[in-house]
């Protein structure tokens, strides 16, 4: 498959909401949940965040194959969706009024402590996608190291993430990528490997 990767920060805003709408077609976490404005505003922020490291493949034909991101401070990127704040109520506004279970969800997630403080010289990888198109073509393996080889370069010592025990397909890419299960947890009604990869000098 013919495809290049680019750094995140490339995106132009079509090509951004292109992104976020191939996030929801093939993720499913909270940040799906919340409806696509909450999931394009997400990549708007970290796109303009100079800590944030992400690439995405691009084929011939500029179609997006995949993506891959991560911050040293994923906690204070999710706060900063929270401005506006006019918008941002009105959205959780939306949210209660229409799907309030997920309201919940992001209550609990807000006030659950788990896995907001990363160990020192680490880097959160936050979301890694592939279209379906792509999948099993090692797309996603190529983006997974060219994010930890950037992260490497940029003086982090290991990449860590979480992603759900039911995702045995992620769960595969990330073990042949080097990564090992720290933990396992549950935060409300989702049930996850805390996953690290250390990244050699």
């Amino acid at each position: 498959m013919d495809y290049t990767v680019k750094p995140f920060s490339n995106l132009d805003s079509r090509s951004l909401e292109r992104l976020a709408y191939l996030h929801q077609s093939v993720m499913h976490l909270l940040l799906n949940d919340l409806g696509f404005p909450m999931v394009l505003r997400y990549y708007q922020i970290a796109r303009e965040d100079p800590a944030v490291i992400g690439f995405y493949a691009v084929s011939s034909t500029e179609e997006i194959l995949g993506w891959v991101i991560g911050s040293p401070n994923p906690y204070a990127l999710n706060t900063r969706m929270r401005t506006p704040l006019s918008w941002f109520l009105g959205q959780m506004i939306r949210l209660a009024a229409t799907r309030p279970l997920v309201f919940l969800q992001v209550l609990f997630s807000v006030f659950s402590p788990s896995g907001r403080k990363l160990p020192p010289c680490a880097i959160e990888l936050t979301y890694m996608g592939v279209a379906p198109e792509a999948q099993g073509r090692g797309v996603g393996r190529e983006l997974v190291e060219v994010f930890a080889g950037a992260s490497r370069s940029a003086g982090y010592c290991s990449v860590e993430l979480t992603t759900e025990t039911s995702n045995l397909q992620a769960l595969a890419l990330y073990e042949k990528s080097g990564f090992i299960v720290k933990r396992a947890f549950r935060e409300g009604r989702f049930k996850r490997y805390r996953m690290e990869r250390k990244l050699s000098s």
